[in-house]
């Protein structure tokens, strides 16, 4: 009887170190399974190609499409015919119920516009700053081409930090352009331009592709430019495709009864 303490003691001490070891055994269990590190998917090199490809692809457009825009000063849409011959040519038709209402011209050397309602007529020399006036987008001409081509505006054939589904390259003002590509690597789905302090200057976003005989292109791009709070939506209609585009289409002479006037100050 004297013994029986003992042997319950014993039991209980037993007992105790497996429970101990149990439980240690099952946190170092856990310790391992949350120290384990998540594969790093390896570098894709085809990217860079892919994107030099595509710029060398696709050359010009000619499309109908639905435009809509939102600003500070509110939003809207419109109906327009598109034409593109990349780097320095784009010819932009506004259609209203009446006809044409604004008819859009710009080539490497002006910005022309007409207004046939009102019978005025605009000339400038092509620049940055003339072309935001003439379109509200803040780009440069081969940028604007090369987005409404459906193309991130980038320099292909600069040197990247290359990723398993993205591209990146800080640019010689300190700016960086970030490509993002489809989980197949097929095409460039969103494209971010940031300024040095890391904001967001451009966001642009192509979207439910089509399949051509040059490759896949983009029937809706968005662009948004947060500094100024404006963001534009193209939604193409059955695009051509490297069409022959003569130059005359993108030049504009002064319509008989037209009155020059200065280029629109931008709003919104």
């Amino acid at each position: 009887m004297r013994d029986l303490p003992r042997k319950r003691i014993r039991s209980a001490v037993t007992a105790l170190c497996a429970a101990t070891s149990c439980a240690v055994f099952l946190l170092a269990g856990c310790a391992v399974q949350q120290t384990v590190p998540e594969p790093v998917p390896a570098p894709n090199p085809r990217l860079p190609v892919l994107i030099a490809e595509r710029n060398d692809v696709f050359q010009s457009l000619r499309s109908l499409a639905r435009i809509s825009y939102r600003a500070s000063g509110g939003r809207g849409a419109f109906d327009a015919a598109v034409l593109v011959r990349r780097p320095h040519r784009l010819r932009l038709e506004a259609f209203s119920l009446v006809g044409a209402a604004l008819i859009l011209t710009v080539d490497d050397g002006e910005v022309t516009g007409f207004l046939p309602s009102k019978a005025q007529f605009f000339r400038a020399r092509t620049s940055r700053q003339n072309l935001f006036r003439a379109t509200q987008m803040l780009l440069e001409l081969d940028e604007l081409a090369a987005l409404m081509m459906g193309l991130p505006p980038v320099e292909a054939n600069a040197a990247w930090d290359i990723g398993a589904r993205a591209l990146k390259r800080v640019r010689p003002d300190g700016s960086t352009d970030i490509l993002t590509f489809d989980p197949d690597g097929a095409a460039p789905i969103r494209w971010q331009r940031l300024g040095p302090s890391g904001k967001p200057w451009y966001i642009a976003t192509f979207e439910d592709f089509s399949d051509t005989p040059f490759g896949r292109f983009p029937l809706q791009i968005t662009l948004e430019t947060p500094p100024l709070q404006r963001s534009y939506r193209i939604r193409y209609d059955n695009p051509e495709i490297n069409v022959t585009l003569p130059e005359t289409y993108f030049i504009q002479h002064l319509p008989e009864g037209a009155v020059r006037v200065p280029l629109p100050a931008p709003t919104g």
